[in-house]
């Protein structure tokens, strides 16, 4: 090795020892008759103390990649901040491996240059230490994922990345076979129906940290291309599949991050729904949504006749709402398809509104009483014919003053899982849609609805959810050929379609299929959540940009018109308008 130690692990305890650090020149300071140099390598950073003579030999500048051989010595003025703050090496050797140029940005962590710049010198901003972190932390879930699976019995198999195109409610990507022209395999949005086989192969326990890709358009959150921890498993119900998640979550948490996660909470898909106003309930704090349709039944109010109202109390912020305010939580919840919210003012023991003299004094007092309301409360109400839509556009406010009120520490964990999600649900013209994959089992007890109305079957889904952030999501399989018939047949599959789209999957339905269930983990979603960073590019070594794409290495690109002919694909020009 070139180097006896890395720039993070030298201390007090290392005084006297000869060592030799290699890393890259952070900062430089010339004080005529001394040099310091701070040395940096993704493990820390180490003070050099250079004799003037062996630095006018030796000139080095930010960014370059040196060698330095020296004594270890206890610093005159200790930097308590870092872990090596205590010494310093006496530099007697130093060797310049490759010198730099003047980077694009600083390497530092409060760096102000643009995420476009960083995006396209990643190299250069992966040097960051808050960088290096995040992606040792990311490593840190991989390792101890398969840690943990491996201890309860699972075992690791890889699946195609190659594979037949069975879209999953995304656009695949589609990549052309040069031996079978006009044909095309997909990239897979997740190895669903490959672990399936492996169950009815008898494989009985699988899990990889697999490459799944997705043509979407990007949000923070989200990439064209991604990894999650991918499970199944066999003879088993819907709560020893919770039981594994719980598990891992809570293993990987405690290694990674030294968290003790509580135990997590089971809540019903209608509940999220009605109390929460979403399908990733935040629960580190209350402002639970109502519904106060009775209260106002009657009142009056043309606006709210019948139709159902719904309301959030935010305690003591009367005075503190202004009408600006009030305009912007209106553009947020219009985004919802509601018609926007009303805020009424608790002050003086009674409410302060301007839509107060259009409703019933009778039933002011009994929404008072209904949503309890004490003196300087704010009530904001939403009515709406729908109960999804005013209970999401309300539940979208509750998170909005939630973090405004600092109620959502990002050290307060509060895991759950969502389950008894709805399976089907009718499209405008009438047709039965899967709100699931269309091998999601129903729960038993609703397996009579298929024949009469599959829109009150609630399915065997379970979403995983920190703090408001989907982290997994998963299911039950069915297993019976005859229900997986009537699920076909509800969704207008023709035979022709099942053959065309799923026929080899199907096929091996015949041959004896176990109960299995399975989940998969986001590890950008896992790895941004420990990590305390909202942005999934942070955990990403190389990811693409909001627009699906990465200005590094400048791709996706154009190929040679060869490379293309001998696909059998022709490039259209994209037409410019005059």
């Amino acid at each position: 090795m070139l180097r006896t130690h890395t720039c993070g692990e030298l201390n007090e305890k290392f005084v006297n020892t000869e060592v030799t650090l290699c890393g890259w020149v952070n900062t430089v300071r010339n004080l005529g008759s001394l040099v310091f140099v701070d040395l940096r390598d993704k493990y820390g950073i180490t003070q050099l103390n250079i004799p003037s003579q062996l630095f006018e030999e030796n000139k080095v500048r930010p960014e370059d990649v040196i060698s330095a051989k020296g004594k270890v010595v206890l610093r005159s003025q200790p930097n308590h901040n870092i872990p090596t703050g205590l010494v310093e090496i006496e530099v007697s050797e130093l060797k310049i491996f490759s010198h730099a140029e003047t980077t694009p940005f600083e390497i530092k962590d409060d760096t102000t240059a643009s995420e476009d710049t960083r995006l396209q010198y990643r190299y250069l901003d992966l040097r960051r230490p808050i960088m290096q972190k995040y992606l040792q932390i990311r490593s840190d879930v991989n390792k101890y994922t398969r840690e943990y699976l491996n201890s309860i019995g699972f075992q690791e198999i890889d699946t195609p990345t190659m594979i037949k195109s069975t879209p999953e409610g995304a656009r695949d990507y589609l990549i052309p076979s040069r031996i079978y022209p006009g044909c095309f395999y997909a990239l897979p949005q997740s190895p669903q129906l490959y672990k399936q086989l492996l169950m009815i192969a008898g494989s009985d326990r699988y899990f990889q940290l697999a490459h799944c890709y997705r043509d979407e358009d990007q949000r923070a959150d989200r990439q064209p291309e991604f990894m999650q921890i991918d499970c199944e498993l066999s003879f088993v119900d819907r709560e020893d599949v919770l039981n594994v998640i719980e598990g891992l979550l809570k293993y990987v948490f405690k290694k990674v991050k030294n968290v003790d996660l509580p135990d997590f909470y089971r809540m019903d898909y209608a509940d999220a729904i009605n109390k929460y106003g979403s399908d990733k309930p935040d629960m580190r704090f209350e402002m639970l949504i109502s519904d106060v349709t009775s209260a106002l039944e009657g009142c009056g109010f043309k606006a709210y006749e019948g139709k159902l109202v719904k309301a959030i109390v935010i305690s003591d912020y009367a005075d503190k709402i202004t009408r600006k305010n009030q305009d912007e939580d209106n553009v947020l919840a219009k985004k919802f398809r509601v018609f926007g919210v009303s805020h009424l003012k608790y002050q003086g023991g009674q409410f302060v509104s301007n839509i107060v003299k259009n409703i019933n004094p009778d039933n002011l007092a009994k929404l008072a009483s209904a949503l309890n309301v004490k003196e300087n409360d704010l009530v904001i109400l939403c009515a709406d014919s729908s109960n999804d839509h005013a209970c999401s556009a309300l539940g979208a406010l509750r998170n909005y003053y939630g973090a405004k009120l600092g109620l959502t520490r990002k050290d307060d964990y509060k895991p759950l899982f969502v389950i008894n999600w709805p399976l089907f649900e009718r499209n405008e013209e009438g047709k039965i849609e899967s709100l699931s994959n269309p091998f999601t089992r129903p729960n038993d007890e609703d397996l009579h609805y298929l024949d009469t109305d599959p829109t009150k079957i609630k399915s065997t889904s379970y979403d995983t959810v920190l703090n408001g952030v989907e982290l997994s999501s998963g299911a039950l399989r069915i297993y019976d050929a005859k229900v997986q018939e009537k699920v076909f047949s509800l969704l207008g599959l023709t035979d022709e379609d099942i053959e065309k789209r799923f026929g080899f999957f199907v096929k091996a339905l015949k041959y004896g299929v176990p109960p299995e269930g399975g989940f998969g983990i986001g590890v950008e979603r896992l790895a941004m959540e420990l990590a305390g960073t909202d942005n999934v590019r942070d955990v990403v070594a190389f990811p693409k940009n909001l627009k699906a794409f990465e200005p590094m290495s400048q791709c996706p690109s154009r190929v040679p018109s060869e490379d293309t002919d001998i696909l059998g694909l022709t490039v259209i020009e994209e037409k410019k308008e005059d």
